[in-house]
């Protein structure tokens, strides 16, 4: 945590205080002393420097430091190579020396460049079991490249997708696959949109004067057949409730239990509760949708949520925790399909918002004209 706050430009604030009687904790006092002995040897790598110029490392993360008009980087490697190979993706600088920092003597380490990343021989065994530092100084500023952003409002569709491809750098060129291969430079140029009729895993790659320079980022796109509507004999307005009181940090099973109220509601809402902390609710009724397509559902609670279509959950949005939203992606035809929500309140501020979307619908609030159940 130390070092992956340092990483992101940040300060690392440790509250350890003593007990009620006066005394500090031994494990707290073990933890500053592991921390105090790492520091002892790499904090030069922490102390005074920068957030990372890498959006993300596979291994580790980077600290930095400006030497002149040059930088010295710290490649912190929390997993260290079993091959003894070091790669550091997507950057353009040359190199003017690498060393182990816990290594008084400096000794310098291989480096050699692979396409777009610098590559740094390594022993087989890691200096530290937590973290091992690695000094990298370069020329000049670090001019690194990211790997493409590939963009769509979902990742399931079911007639055809609009992706995007982007980078954030403007003087490369994108090359992508659809069948999750690395790019190479006879792979198709992005114009910015790829339009998929069929599954596909989309890989994209930066380029640059005819070679590589970047990672490869992938991201896997699927046709699917969208859920069948149901008939269901005069359907009417709002859904069915069950409402229950219990103790739970999670949502239960609420089939294993007995409801103290059951009835009808207009929308998923609060009102027959007989408590205002420790109860729960499931909603069950149908959905009326529109038009054939991919819709996204979003719950936000304030305790623990789930939202499912028929069967299959949507959202998962259980636990403890104050106020927030997840969404989940279904593809659905158009007609009724059987919505089922559940919620659990513990203690404190209690809220549910349930919404969706589609490529026709602004994202909002389920309406009482969308919500039906049995009669």
């Amino acid at each position: 945590m130390l070092t992956d706050i340092a990483a992101k430009g940040g300060n690392y604030l440790l509250n350890v205080g003593p007990t009620s009687e006066g005394l500090f904790p031994q494990p707290s006092i073990d933890r500053l002393r592991e921390i105090g002995e790492w520091m002892k040897v790499y904090g030069e790598a922490i102390y005074a420097t920068q957030a990372s110029p890498f959006q993300q490392l596979d291994w580790g993360r980077c600290t930095q430091k400006a030497l002149g008009n040059d930088t010295r980087l710290y490649l912190h490697v929390f997993d260290w190579p079993r091959e003894g190979k070091l790669r550091v993706p997507g950057i353009f600088n040359q190199t003017q020396q690498a060393y182990l920092l816990a290594d008084a003597q400096k000794t310098s380490l291989p480096v050699a460049r692979d396409e777009d990343a610098l590559v740094i021989t390594l022993s087989l065994s890691a200096p530290d079991a937590n973290n091992s530092v690695i000094v990298l100084d370069i020329v000049g500023k670090p001019e690194v490249s990211y790997p493409p952003r590939i963009k769509a409002d979902y990742n399931i569709f079911v007639n055809d997708l609009e992706v995007a491809l982007n980078s954030e750098h403007g003087n490369f060129e994108i090359r992508y696959t659809l069948d999750g291969s690395v790019p190479s430079l006879n792979s198709p140029l992005s114009q910015g949109t790829i339009r998929l009729t069929e599954t596909a895993t989309i890989s994209a790659r930066c380029f640059r004067d005819g070679k590589p320079a970047s990672n490869t980022a992938t991201a896997k796109f699927a046709k699917v057949t969208p859920r069948v509507a149901e008939q269901i004999d005069k359907p009417q307005k709002g859904v069915d409730y069950s409402y229950y009181e219990g103790d739970w940090d999670r949502l239960p099973d609420f089939k294993n239990l007995t409801p103290v109220k059951k009835g009808a509601l207009a929308n998923f809402n609060f009102s027959p509760r007989q408590e205002v902390e420790r109860f729960g609710f499931e909603y069950s009724g149908f959905i009326r949708v529109p038009a054939t397509g991919v819709y996204a559902f979003f719950t936000s609670s304030d305790d623990g949520s789930r939202l499912y279509i028929g069967d299959s959950l949507v959202v998962d949005n259980n636990g403890l925790h104050g106020m927030q939203e997840k969404r989940g992606v279904i593809a659905l035809a158009t007609g009724l399909h059987p919505i089922r929500v559940t919620f659990f309140e513990k203690t404190g501020g209690d809220d549910l918002v349930v919404s969706y979307q589609s490529d026709k619908i602004k994202k909002q609030r389920l309406a009482d004209t969308a919500l039906f159940h049995k009669k």
